[in-house]
């Protein structure tokens, strides 16, 4: 039984590591120290793939900064239809991927030492295109959008069926503003998490046992 438990821990622990490399939540964080006065953090779901997608972002953190209440804009001022937009940076963003063309979502704030945001995503995809989720940082009033890249965006991320993780993001800086490239990096889930996954490995293996033993 104790060899069961140890074989059992030692296999969940893998997989445990194998996961925080392979799938969400996410951590993204952007050094912002280089910022000064109002700016505007943009999110975009485009919808390129006939299946449904979605994201979620959550935990927004400002780093000494905060974000400004009543500037939320669903419709990238009035590009966009606005649907399945829904939250704001005080408490969640859920990106749905129903406009046929995309699904942004903006709110300015006010820039501490660094902005960062959990992400949750899913990642369906038939063909030929995948979704892509995008993250933009531009000034007050939209007029830049700071980046090296010509998509004006630091991060991109394609929704195309594999696994989520830190490497499957496209991540650019913007040398005008200093901006460094955000970074992203798996969360390490919950020590309870990871208590009930070692129990049901437990469980497995001494069921397993007890089928041998009576064959």
């Amino acid at each position: 039984m104790k060899h069961q438990l140890r074989l059992a821990a030692l296999v969940v622990s893998a997989l445990m590591v194998g996961s925080n490399v392979s799938a969400g939540p996410l951590l993204v964080t952007l050094d912002t120290s280089s910022l000064s006065g109002t700016q505007t953090v943009v999110f975009g779901l485009t919808n390129f793939d006939a299946n449904s997608n979605t994201v979620v972002l959550s935990d927004f953190a400002f780093g000494g900064g905060s974000a400004v209440p009543s500037t939320v804009d669903c419709t990238f001022g009035g590009t966009f239809s606005g649907l399945g937009c829904s939250g704001d940076l005080s408490t969640n963003v859920t990106l749905l991927d129903v406009d046929p063309t995309a699904t942004f979502f903006l709110q300015q704030f006010d820039p501490g030492s660094a902005l960062s945001f959990t992400l949750d995503a899913t990642s369906n995809f038939t063909g030929p295109v995948p979704d892509q989720f995008s993250m933009f940082v531009c000034d007050a009033i939209l007029s830049t959008c700071y980046s090296d890249d010509g998509s004006g965006a630091l991060l991109l991320l394609d929704l195309n069926a594999g696994p989520i993780s830190p490497a499957s993001f496209v991540l650019f800086g913007a040398s005008g503003p200093g901006l460094p490239a955000p970074v992203v990096t798996a969360i390490a889930p919950e020590p309870a998490t990871v208590s009930l996954l070692l129990a049901a490995a437990a469980v497995a293996a001494c069921r397993r046992r007890r089928g041998q033993s009576l064959n």
